[in-house]
């Protein structure tokens, strides 16, 4: 059986990497690992956590993780730009996951802050998603 929570990060990946509006901004730059002397800005894939969702008929898994927005330069703008772009993109997008169903992916919350120690910005979405298991 595949891991839920591996097909989902790869079914972000696909998706973030792929649309143009956010090519624009960020150039492909969505790490799963962050390469060194990457430039910014970028997506991170941040921390991710998953919880037994399974019913008595169903086996399904909620994940509850987090997309990481870095930037330097042009500040906390770009941040915002390219925060509301994956706000929309994953608003519409369809994930398709293997052996999985993604049943529900919401955005719980957003924030932009000041990095100080790292002379930069960051921003933080962070979803929520419930997937089930299509092997039954």
């Amino acid at each position: 059986m595949k891991s839920a929570g591996l097909e989902l990060q790869k079914a972000l990946l696909a998706c973030l990497k792929t649309d143009g509006a956010l090519e624009r901004l960020i150039a492909g730059r969505v790490y799963d690992r962050v390469p060194l002397k990457a430039e910014f800005p970028y997506v991170t894939l941040g921390s991710s956590n998953i919880y037994d969702w399974s019913t008595a008929t169903e086996r399904g898994s909620e994940h509850l993780f987090t997309l990481n927005i870095w930037n330097r330069a042009s500040g906390r703008k770009t941040v915002f730009e390219i925060m509301n772009v994956i706000e929309h993109l994953l608003e519409r997008s369809q994930l398709v996951l293997s052996g999985h169903r993604l049943t529900n992916l919401n955005l719980q919350y957003s924030q932009a802050r000041a990095e100080d120690a790292q002379d930069g910005y960051l921003g933080v979405l962070r979803y929520r998603a419930v997937t089930e298991d299509l092997s039954a």
